[in-house]
């Protein structure tokens, strides 16, 4: 069984972050460990405060995560601090020849406006240290905009920020959540370019980043190519919200990142 390496937040909720990712990539037949970066305090319905994992700590459980059994998959979510950031990029650096694929959701905002990072280097830590080694990218509009400083008011902007995002060392992009006419459009770049659209469902959901970027991971894992993998997350993640609307008997979901 292929083995893959989940480094990202908590969330006690499950809905998103590790337990989310650890979700995704377990029913798509895959062997998974995980490393925390940052702790979430939050429900389904609220989204209180986090903080940081030690870098001490950070640091010594994934020496020992990827000392004991390298993975060929690695998914990243939230980061927390620039010390992380580095941290998480010297030892991928150190197992970069054992890893086929690096994908990253790059967390950085909950949905009530709260910055998911702390520390002014961060993002530049972030662009300089962590995205020459991710081999795909898959920011939101507002984490697209956060990484390039490009407004995101059409697909034209989506293409600018894509082809920014590559240049700094990105190999595939897809962001994610450009809404239009009861559609959800999803620009793809790297092997060429492409929108993916699927009908927008008429809830807010929690956690479908984590999801739709661990899934790509599995697909990925796989064999199958960039774009097909994308292709194939969108449907199966679609499905899933799907089923849990089948399963929520109080009305419409609203749960907050």
């Amino acid at each position: 069984m292929k083995r893959v390496l989940v480094i990202g937040g908590f969330d006690p909720s499950g809905g998103a972050g590790l337990l989310m990712d650890v979700k995704m990539l377990t029913l798509s037949g895959l062997a998974c460990a995980s490393v925390p970066t940052a702790l979430t305090f939050q429900s389904t319905k609220t989204f209180e405060s986090w903080k940081p994992i030690e870098s001490k700590d950070f640091e010594r459980m994934l020496k020992l995560t990827l000392s004991d059994l390298p993975p060929v998959g690695v998914k990243i979510g939230m980061l927390a601090t620039p010390e992380i950031v580095s941290l998480t990029a010297k030892y991928l650096n150190r197992y970069r020849e054992k890893i086929k694929w690096i994908v990253c959701d790059p967390v950085l905002r909950a949905t009530l406006g709260k910055n998911l990072f702390s520390g002014e280097t961060f993002l530049e830590a972030f662009i300089r240290d962590l995205l020459p080694l991710i081999d795909y990218l898959t920011p939101n509009i507002s984490e697209a905009k956060a990484l390039t400083g490009l407004e995101m008011k059409d697909i034209s902007d989506m293409k600018k920020a894509g082809h920014k995002l590559q240049a700094y060392g990105v190999k595939h992009v897809t962001i994610t959540g450009f809404k239009r006419k009861g559609l959800i459009l999803n620009y793809y770049s790297g092997e060429g370019e492409r929108i993916f659209t699927i009908k927008e469902l008429p809830y807010e959901f929690h956690g479908t980043g984590c999801a739709l970027s661990s899934l790509i991971l599995a697909f990925l894992l796989l064999g199958f190519c960039p774009k097909e993998a994308l292709s194939k997350a969108m449907r199966r993640l679609s499905l899933y919200l799907k089923k849990a609307l089948t399963l929520e008997p109080s009305g419409p979901l609203r749960l907050i990142h």
